[in-house]
């Protein structure tokens, strides 16, 4: 498994969680249809990278982080929720460190799909000339939500919309609804 640093996912991935709508997008995703945030990223990343992602794929990213999403990230997560109306737990910093835990993670899950599912010449961004394909992205996301069997609504594409204007910022969230 490669070392976090030499992730390159993991930077793709906080540059486009970053991006304005994406975070509340994936955690409205997550909460509705308990997918993983971290498989959503993945998705755009690989078609960042001009690549399409199968069945096959999914089952493969899916087989390295189902446990570990519900074993270690989805605990912490819990964890750190059931703590937001206790305001005791803000002042010894317990909320944070469960926060950190919960980050630290998912950055290990993030190495785990990357070494499960490794994209050879993966650029992010075309610096070797291959161009992120915003209609890669689409069709990935909706190949993600499909191996859940989840059949995406409005709100839902919206959110996918979102995550993928994120991802290709030149791309704006309506045309990239159109896409889905």
């Amino acid at each position: 498994m490669s070392a976090p640093s030499e992730n390159p996912f993991w930077q793709f991935s906080l540059q486009v969680y970053a991006a304005r709508g994406v975070a509340e997008a994936c955690l409205a995703l997550q909460d509705r249809h308990g997918v993983d945030v971290n498989l959503l990223l993945f998705a755009c990343w690989a078609g960042a990278c001009g690549r399409s992602l199968d069945s096959s794929a999914f089952r493969r990213l899916a087989d390295a982080s189902d446990a570990w999403q519900a074993d270690v990230v989805a605990p912490l997560r819990r964890a750190r929720r059931a703590l937001k109306p206790y305001p005791g737990a803000e002042e010894g910093g317990l909320r944070q460190s469960l926060q950190e835990a919960e980050l630290r993670a998912e950055r290990l899950e993030q190495d785990r799909l990357h070494a499960a599912l490794p994209l050879p010449g993966a650029d992010p961004g075309g610096a070797r000339g291959n161009p992120a394909s915003p209609a890669l992205m689409a069709a990935n996301l909706l190949g993600y939500l499909e191996s859940r069997a989840i059949r995406p609504d409005a709100g839902d594409r919206a959110g996918l919309a979102a995550l993928i204007a994120g991802s290709a910022p030149e791309v704006t969230p309506q045309a990239a609804e159109a896409l889905l």
